[in-house]
Parts: C-alpha cells; structure tokens; sequence
C-alpha cells in the first residue's frame, strides 16, 4: 500500500502539473472560459502601438486600454481608433482571428503644428538629394545688405539632428564672389555627395567634403549626368532584385515604379497596362493588414505593391494628384502636395488626413529623415523679404 500510494501520489503530481502547463499554454494561446456557454473558446490578440505614445484604444467607440498594450477580443471585425489630445485621431477597421496578433500601429500627426524656420536671408532653386538627406538651395547676392552679403552663394543643409537633438548647421559649398549663381541649375550625383551646378558660362562639380573647391566639367557634363542616370537606373534595379520574380515582371511590363519605400519592401508604381498581379506568397499569411487590396492593376492609376504580405492596394486615381507623391520616413505612409495643403496617407488608402494648409511656393515639400517634421519653402513676410524661405512644418 505504501508503494501503491506513492505512485498514486506521483501519477497524479504529473497529471496536475501537465493540467497546469496546458491551461497557461492554451490561455497564453488566447483561450478563454466562456461562462454563459460552459465552454472554452479561442480569442485573438491586438496589440496597438502609437507614436506618440499614451493615446487611447477604442474598439467600436468602447475605450479598451491605453497604448502600448495588448489585449484579447473575440474573433471579428473591429473598428479601432487611436486618439491623443491635440493629434489627429488615427482609425482602421481590423479583422481579429483566433490565436492570431492583430498590429495596430498608429503614427499620430498634430492637429496645430508650428512653423520655424531654417533660412533666413531669401533661397532660390532649393534641390532635395535623391536619397532625401539633404537639401541644395542658393541665396542670391541681390538684396543683401553688405553685412551679411558674404552668405551669398551655394549651401545645402543636412535633414537630420546633430548633437542633443539641435539642427545641424548649414554648409556654404560656394561664395557667390566666386560665380553667377542667380541663374544656376543644381544636380545631386546618386550618392548625394556632389552637387553639378550649371550657370551661364561653365558647369562647375563640386564635392561635398571640399567646400570652396570644383572641377570645371563644362566639356563632360552630358557624359557626367549621363553616368549618374545610369548609377541611379543600377541601384534601382538591385533594389527591384530583392523582389519575386512575378512582381519584377509586372512592373517592368506593366507598371511605372515611381519610388521604393525607405525600408524598401514597398514599391509605389502607376499601372500603364491593365493586369493581375499573381499570389506569390501561398497560402496567404495570417494576422495582416485587412485592408481589402486590389491586384487587377488598370492604366493610369496609382499603386503600392508591399512585398513582406504581398498585397497591392489601391492608392490614387491621377486626378486626384496634382503634385508630387513620396514617401514618408516611415514607409507606411505617403506625402502628397496638392494644391494650398500637404496630405499624408498610409499606403493602403486609409488615414488620409491633411498635416499642413498654408502658403508653400515651388511645391517644395520634403520630409526630415526621423518624420519629426517636414520641408516647406514659403514667404510669410512678402513686405520685407521678396524671396521665400525654408521653414519647419514641426510634427514632433
């Protein structure tokens, strides 16, 4: 009996604790203990997130939780709004599967922003660089005051924060005692480390690490560019490359690829053929966007293919847009300048919400590399300056 029991005893430790072990794998797995039904059922898991961060979690108008959270819910379909005092609510309808994570991430835009601004004395022809870490722009000798005419000339400013947070400094690449800028043209090389500057009488390159000093290229200038249009076009392809082959296929037949996203997962393309972008990822992944997405492509509108859950979705018909679209720095959303306002939208159509309605000329817009804030070139004072300036759209 003394054996007997100690088995007994051991047989039943076991069965208990493997009782346990499977109870808190099945609720960590989103199980729960329906009372009313006397059953256990599956529930899914949403975890939201927002930047910035603290803002509420409602589901279907019932406030939840706060982020950056996660709770359980019953499977379904879910309207979540995320809202922040002084931002711009973010909403999207979600399904939620069983055992499943539903992401929700939130990127919230200011409902007032703040302007400052980053020049001071008048720009002209300011020139982004192709990867959008720094701006080329010349202030013009004209209307200075002897003071401070010695700013005259060539400068770009780096779109990022230097030390404790404080913006960097910008760099005089050229005097204008040296050349004629008021009428110059600037061209960044793929690598944004050289500025091609062509003024009336010469086309000067110069080199981002040697202010003060170009080379005359005024002989090779269309061999130069030419060189650079083919670097751009190389690294375009490598970035292509990393795609499915039935995608690379469909935007060089089919498509126009406008830009990557800056994770490069991302392409936003215009269709210029009618086509069906083929599933390549099979069966399709659980716990994604549930956006519905559109793969029959039709010419002239607008796209963004996402590779990580190869999904197309619908972004722009081309009426819709009368400037330019780019990429936001967080590659889920897009810039869009229209006419006397800047959108923002994510790339599957939803949360789109204008960031900025104001005076902006040139329609130069251009994002800071965090998404902190965003480039604008405009006048607010006309009476005393008859050039505009770039200024700050402040986001955080």
């Amino acid at each position: 009996m003394p054996k007997f029991r100690s088995i007994f005893i051991s047989i039943v430790t076991l069965c208990a604790i493997l009782g346990v072990a499977i109870a808190v794998i099945a609720y960590g797995r989103g199980y729960r203990l329906d009372v009313n039904q006397t059953s256990i059922k599956p529930t899914g898991l949403i975890s939201a997130t927002s930047d910035p961060v603290g803002a509420q979690v409602l589901v279907d108008g019932t406030l939840k939780t706060a982020t950056n959270n996660s709770f359980n819910i019953d499977p379904g379909f879910y309207t979540v709004r995320i809202s922040k005092e002084s931002y711009i609510p973010w909403e999207k309808k979600i399904r939620v599967q069983g055992e499943v994570v539903s992401a929700v991430s939130a990127f919230l835009f200011p409902t007032n922003p703040s302007l400052s601004p980053l020049t001071t004395l008048g720009i002209a022809n300011p020139t982004l660089s192709p990867d959008g870490t720094k701006v080329a722009y010349i202030i013009p000798a004209a209307n200075l005051d002897a003071a401070v005419a010695k700013k005259a000339g060539l400068w770009y400013y780096e779109l990022s924060e230097g030390p404790l947070g404080r913006n960097r400094d910008p760099v005089q690449v050229e005097s204008a005692n040296a050349v004629d800028f008021a009428a110059s043209s600037i061209t960044w090389s793929p690598d944004a480390t050289q500025l091609l500057v062509e003024a009336s009488t010469s086309s000067r390159l110069y080199t981002l690490e040697k202010p003060n000093t170009f080379t005359d290229v005024s002989t090779t200038q269309p061999q130069l560019l030419a060189e650079w249009t083919t670097t751009q076009a190389d690294t375009d392809k490598q970035k292509l490359a990393a795609f499915k082959p039935a995608i690379v296929n469909m935007t060089t037949s089919s498509a126009k690829i406008i830009s990557f996203s800056p994770d490069e997962t991302k392409i936003l393309y215009q269709a210029t053929a009618s086509a069906t972008i083929p599933q390549v990822i099979v069966p399709p992944l659980i716990g994604t966007n549930s956006t519905p997405e559109d793969r029959n492509i039709k010419p002239g509108k607008f796209y963004v293919y996402d590779s990580k859950e190869d999904k197309n979705y619908f972004l722009l018909n081309k009426n819709e847009i009368s400037g330019a679209i780019q990429w936001f720095p967080t590659s889920r959303h897009l810039l869009l300048t229209l006419k006397g306002k800047i959108d923002v939208m994510e790339y599957d159509r939803t949360n789109w919400v204008t960031i900025y309605s104001g005076p902006f000329v040139d329609n130069f817009v251009a994002p800071w590399s965090n998404g902190s804030r965003i480039i604008i070139l405009t006048n607010l004072n006309g009476d005393a300056l008859s050039l505009p300036n770039l200024y700050t759209v402040n986001l955080r």
